[in-house]
This record gives structure tokens, C-alpha cells and sequence, in this order.
């Protein structure tokens, strides 16, 4: 087995080469999170990079989900900070992360489940709406002004994710890879700084995924949008993310590139599995 260089959690975040690594977006320091006597989160560290695909990884219950959790404001971590283009945020709730930019996917789909796709993607864009309740009901000057440019950005939106033929749909009635589409256009409505994408393809078959991840990726190529991204299948996340931290029993055991999470040996024993005793 080749030596593995993938940064472990007692060295901290990964040494850069100059002029290689993309500033900070978000850092997470130190970060401890615990239910009772059990422990979600163990003094992680990590950094997620503007303009990259950060992948998380680990085995069920390994922390991931409550990871994202503690970065949206769902769960307030007893110990560490969060710093955000560095301001530190440790203690925002929800919505104040999502006024922030900080938009995120769910493993289970949480849609508006008897609304249009139109209109859940236009249930994205409420950030943007600042007229006044008379003047929307009137829909009149610069209600209707926003009303149009709202609808202008989800059509952008329908057309990139190339759900036209489902625009009017009521989502419930969708196959589920469809919902996960649309779930991940009412996140990219609200044009977010930082995409947190929880599980993007569970319960997908390979056509939907290969679809899903050439979204993915675009958002982050075309689009310019930060990632982060908890996915199971290791093949996906090989493909098309640019750097992995490794998650098991809530530490932080491995962070690199693909090729250095693949050949790192804590990795393979936690993860992946191993015939070694």
C-alpha cells in the first residue's frame, strides 16, 4: 500500500503550496458537539475553500450529517467556532446562515410536496423579495418588478437543470431522482456563497446520478458556487470532488485530495474495509 500524505486530524488542515490553495470560505475550528453522553462531533477542524467541491465522507453515523447541521445553524456546537469569510457565526440560527448565503439539500427531500417545481424554485428566491405585503397584493409597480425578475432567474434555473417539461408539475406526484433535481434548483434559487448538499443522490440509479453529478459540477464550473457535499458512493465522489475529509465516530481522520484519500490506510480500515487483522 502506498504511504498515504492526506493531512490527518491531529496535523490539522493540509499545507499548501503557494499560489495552489484557494483562500477560505468557511473554517471550522475545534469543533465539539455531543447529545447527552454520546459525542456527534470530536474537536473538528476543517476548511472549505472557495470555488471547490469539498467532499465529506465517513461510514453511517460517522458525523456527517450533524457536521452540516452545526455549519446551518441546526445544531450550535458546546465547544469550537465557525468563522464565515471570516466573521465569526458561531452562534447564528438558521435563517440568519441563510441571509448570510449558506443554502442547503436534505437527505430527505423537502420539498413543497402539492406546489408546482415552478413555484417551490420561486420559494428559493424569498430573499430576495423585500417589496411590502399591500404592494404584492396589489401586484403593482415594484412588486410586480420583482415578481418578473424572480421569475426571470427561475427560468434560468429550469432551463440548467432541464426540468422544462416538469415546470408545472406538482413535485409530489414526481419520480424521487426528479424531486432531487428540483430540490437542488431551490437551493441554487438562492444564488447561495457556500451549497451544502446532503446525500444529493441516495435512492438514485446510475443514469440519475450521472445526471445529478454533471449538475453538480457545472454549478461549481459554470456557476462558480462552492460545495460541500455528503455522499455514499465513493465512485461519485472520487469523480468530482477536488478535496475529501473523512469522517469516523465523529473525528476527523484523513483530508486530501481523491487519490490521497484513496490510498490512505485509516481510510481504507474505516471506511472502505480491509483484509488486514
Amino acid at each position: 500500500m502506498a504511504n498515504s500524505t492526506a493531512t490527518t486530524a491531529q496535523s490539522g488542515p493540509p499545507s499548501s503550496v503557494a499560489g495552489n490553495v484557494k483562500p477560505a470560505l468557511m473554517q471550522l475550528e475545534e469543533i465539539e458537539l455531543s447529545f447527552g453522553g454520546l459525542t456527534a462531533l470530536n474537536r473538528v477542524s476543517l476548511d472549505i475553500r472557495s470555488g471547490e467541491i469539498l467532499g465529506i465522507i465517513g461510514p453511517n453515523g460517522a458525523g456527517k450529517t450533524s457536521l452540516l447541521n452545526v455549519i446551518n445553524g441546526v445544531y450550535r456546537p458546546q465547544k469550537g467556532r465557525i468563522l464565515f469569510q471570516g466573521q465569526d457565526r458561531t452562534n447564528y440560527r438558521p435563517h440568519q446562515v441563510a441571509a448570510q448565503g449558506v443554502a442547503r439539500t436534505f437527505q430527505n427531500v423537502g420539498l413543497f410536496k402539492g406546489m408546482t417545481t415552478l413555484d417551490n424554485l420561486l420559494a428559493g428566491r424569498k430573499s430576495f423579495i423585500h417589496t411590502n405585503f399591500f404592494l404584492q397584493a396589489l401586484y403593482w409597480g415594484p412588486a410586480l418588478k420583482t415578481e418578473v425578475a424572480q421569475r426571470e432567474k427561475v427560468e434560468q434555473i429550469i432551463d440548467f437543470l432541464e426540468i422544462q417539461a416538469i415546470r408545472n408539475t406538482p413535485v409530489g406526484t414526481l419520480p424521487y431522482g426528479l424531486q432531487k433535481r428540483v430540490e437542488l434548483g431551490r437551493a441554487l434559487a438562492a444564488e447561495p456563497k457556500l451549497l451544502l448538499l446532503d446525500e444529493p443522490m441516495a435512492g438514485m440509479n446510475l443514469e440519475e446520478k450521472e445526471d445529478m453529478s454533471r449538475f453538480i459540477l457545472d454549478a461549481n464550473e459554470e456557476l462558480g458556487y462552492t460545495i460541500a457535499l455528503i455522499e455514499h458512493d465513493m465512485g461519485v465522489v472520487m469523480d468530482i470532488c477536488d478535496r475529501i475529509v473523512v469522517l469516523d465516530y465523529g473525528s476527523k481522520i484523513a483530508e486530501g485530495t481523491p487519490d490521497e484519500i484513496r490510498n490512505n490506510p485509516d481510510v481504507i480500515r474505516a471506511y472502505l474495509g480491509t483484509d488486514e487483522n
